[in-house]
């Protein structure tokens, strides 16, 4: 009878709306992971709607009591589905049979659930893995996309992933959380530890900190990123307020790696897994994270107490959440599951947990749910977010941190600038005070540094964190530097990197004439040096000056494009000559050797290196840095002072448009999966075959052939 008055209430709420749950819990997060890979944790039956229902609703009755206030639910377990979808298969788990209608929308069914008793339900997604085990691409069903696009895949440990460096998979998967987001109540979008597999082999003589472990590396971030952005659109789109977390291993890198690595000995996932969480944290692409730390208090390689001070000292000054996730599935944890939630008390960093695994919280392993219910009937919270005041981790970075300089004073004041009084500052340019100064790649001393300046140094002021600036130097160096050992005067002005600064007479009526004198200048979307870069033009250029807000014009370039220039570098009045603005892409010449970058920052990992004199195609621009393409098909970022623009043409040679027809003039040409010869073989054609080419990377094109198959071959061998 309570079975039937549950699914009663179930239907009918059916009919109402009910509202996503998103943020009740953030900060008492009280979580549990359902597995449905293999049929883990849910469903036990298959192709039975009332049993699996039913069996749900009483999962969700044990949890609840036991004081868990969100379920994690693995709704993609294989590149597939437990909700209706347009862009993935039906899961087997429901059914047996991939691509099996169950009969019901179990996901629909499942949020319904879950709201009724007041709980948040997290979508979890596995966002690469197609198979568990088996290479056969046949037996997945006939709509499975990994079967529709072969060129998406690769094969490793007799199973299947999408390739994460494909174009295709990263637009299929931000499709998928699209499609989930936007249909769906859920509260959370949630990806586990699964991106690249577990140690997955680099070509020979690659290194694990080289140049395709750092293209794989960016290729998830790229992905990371960009769901992040497609969450973010569905929530204003919609108005809701879905958040997205990752949950990575516990151990980002080990100290004997990386200096700010943690002291263990363990699995790195930076390296192993190509999982750069850091990254995903520092540009707040995440709203919450949650390390697996799966070890007990003073474990020899991977110490819990250890880690859970790291991860709180790696989210500090951040947006994101941190909940630690709990391995209850071992014995040694399990059983002192107590006492490790009374450690995270100690931090107020620590928004509560996430336990794994389902069966072994039900199963009372080691008295683990015992223990956990008791925590929380004797806490009114799981997190600090009950303690009056948040205070960094005794090994973060007080307001006022010591950067490995000598202070020379900081404006003789007395007293520390509040942020209003350091945000003022931003745009302007400071100097600074200590004999030396460190500028590091993140606002805490634990961060890499990434140039040393002396005393009398000028910088320019981006942005404010935790009493750190961030700054860029005159080599346009971008860092962050402590603001006690910088000062900024009242009158200054945003720094020379080039050209000639002019300053305009103050009695000026808008709209007016003005023209660029320095080389290259950025073109922002606001008057200040953090804002986004919309164009860049060069020395010369003529543009209509519109209206002034402090020491920044607003212009109208020839083309329309609207944004804001340093008034130091426009000159009213002046010659009426112009120069096109850069426009992409764009062939330009390195004039001195150059260090290409993973991302448009100085601390981003080096991919390559090139010398002075190389052509490279220009791809786009971002904050005073060029995304450029060599020959090679290598792309990165480099700082634009380091360039010189071929203003007469836009790509290397002869501009290419796709698609167009062209024919192979090899007597055989083999057709690969990627732009690369150690790619595997797809196809060979014949001399003579004729193809459409789709698009150009380095010295291959993108190539479709009459029987629709797409792949990659070397341009010399087609005209």
């Amino acid at each position: 009878m309570k079975r039937i008055v549950a699914m009663l209430l179930i239907c009918f709420l059916g009919f109402m709306a009910i509202p996503t749950m998103a943020g009740v819990h953030e900060n008492d997060m009280r979580a549990v992971w359902i597995s449905t890979v293999y049929n883990l944790d849910y469903p036990s039956t298959k192709n039975n709607v009332t049993a699996q229902q039913n069996e749900f609703i009483e999962k969700l009755d044990k949890l609840q009591a036991m004081g868990i206030n969100t379920v994690v639910v693995q709704v993609r377990p294989k590149a597939d589905a437990l909700y209706a979808s347009s862009i993935n298969p039906w899961s087997d788990v429901l059914t047996g049979t991939q691509g099996k209608n169950p009969g019901y929308d179990p996901l629909a069914f499942m949020v319904q659930a879950a709201h009724a008793r007041g709980m948040e339900l997290h979508a979890w997604l596995n966002p690469y893995r197609v198979t568990t085990s088996g290479t056969d691409l046949t037996a997945l069903c006939a709509s499975h996309p990994a079967r529709l696009n072969p060129l998406w895949i690769f094969m490793y440990n007799n199973a299947i992933y999408y390739n994460p460096e494909v174009e295709g998979v990263k637009q299929h998967i931000v499709d998928t959380v699209k499609e989930i987001a936007m249909n769906y109540d859920v509260d959370g979008i949630h990806f586990d530890d699964y991106f690249y597999p577990s140690n997955y082999p680099l070509p020979q003589g690659e290194t694990k900190d080289g140049m395709v472990a750092n293209a794989r590396r960016e290729a998830i971030n790229d992905m990371v990123c960009r769901v992040s952005s497609a969450i973010k659109t569905v929530n204003n789109t919609y108005g809701k307020d879905i958040k997205f977390g990752i949950s990575p291993p516990g151990i980002w890198k080990n100290k004997v790696s990386d200096a700010t690595g943690s002291n263990t000995n363990g699995r790195e996932s930076y390296y192993a897994l190509f999982a750069d969480t850091r990254t995903w944290i520092q540009n707040d692409w995440i709203d919450y994270v949650v390390p697996q730390i799966y070890w007990n208090i003073g474990h020899s390689k991977a110490d819990y107490a250890t880690l859970v001070k790291w991860w709180s000292n790696e989210v500090f000054g951040t947006n994101v959440k941190l909940y630690i996730g709990q391995g209850i599935y071992t014995d040694s944890v399990a059983t002192e599951i107590d006492t490790q939630l009374k450690l995270n008390k100690e931090y107020p960093a620590i928004k509560g947990s996430m336990y794994f695994s389902l069966r072994d919280l039900l199963g009372n392993r080691q008295s683990c749910a015992t223990k956990i219910t008791n925590f929380y009937q004797g806490n009114t919270s799981s997190g600090g977010e009950d303690l009056p005041s948040i205070t960094p981790p005794s090994n973060a970075p007080s307001d006022t941190p010591s950067n490995g300089g000598t202070n020379s004073g900081n404006n003789g004041s007395t007293s520390a600038p509040t942020q209003a009084e350091l945000e003022a500052n931003i745009g302007k340019v400071g100097t600074v005070t200590a004999t030396t100064l460190n500028i590091r790649a993140g606002a805490r001393v634990d961060r890499d540094v990434v140039a040393k300046v002396s005393s009398g140094t000028k910088v320019t002021i981006l942005s404010v964190l935790n009493g750190w600036y961030k700054v860029k130097l005159t080599d346009g160096t971008v860092g962050w530097a402590s603001s006690e050992y910088i000062t900024v005067s009242a009158t200054s002005n945003p720094p020379s990197n080039s050209g000639t600064s002019n300053t305009p007479s103050p009695s000026v009526t808008y709209p007016a004439k003005g023209t660029v004198t320095a080389t290259t200048l950025n073109i922002r979307a606001g008057a200040r040096t953090d804002r986004d870069v919309v164009a860049t033009v060069s020395k010369g250029t003529t543009l209509t000056v519109v209206d002034k807000l402090n020491d920044w014009y607003k212009v109208k370039l020839s083309n329309g494009t609207v944004g804001w220039a340093s008034s130091a570098y426009v000159s009213l009045g002046g010659s009426t000559t112009t120069t096109p603005t850069v426009t992409f892409p764009r062939v330009a010449t390195t004039n001195t050797s150059v260090q290409l970058r993973s991302g448009a920052r100085a601390d981003r990992p080096v991919v390559t290196t090139v010398a002075k004199g190389t052509k490279v195609t220009l791809l786009d621009t971002l904050n005073g840095w060029y995304k450029v393409k060599l020959s090679n098909g290598t792309v990165g970022w480099a700082s634009t002072q380091y360039f010189a623009v071929d203003s007469s043409n836009t790509s290397s040679g002869t501009s290419t448009r796709f698609p167009r027809t062209a024919s192979v003039t090899a007597t055989s040409l083999n057709i690969r999966s990627g732009a690369r010869t150690d790619r595997p073989v797809v196809t060979t054609v014949s001399k003579g075959t004729k193809v459409t080419l789709l698009d150009q990377l380095g010295d291959w094109y993108k190539v479709k052939l009459s029987n629709g198959t797409v792949g990659w071959a070397v341009k010399s061998y087609i005209a």
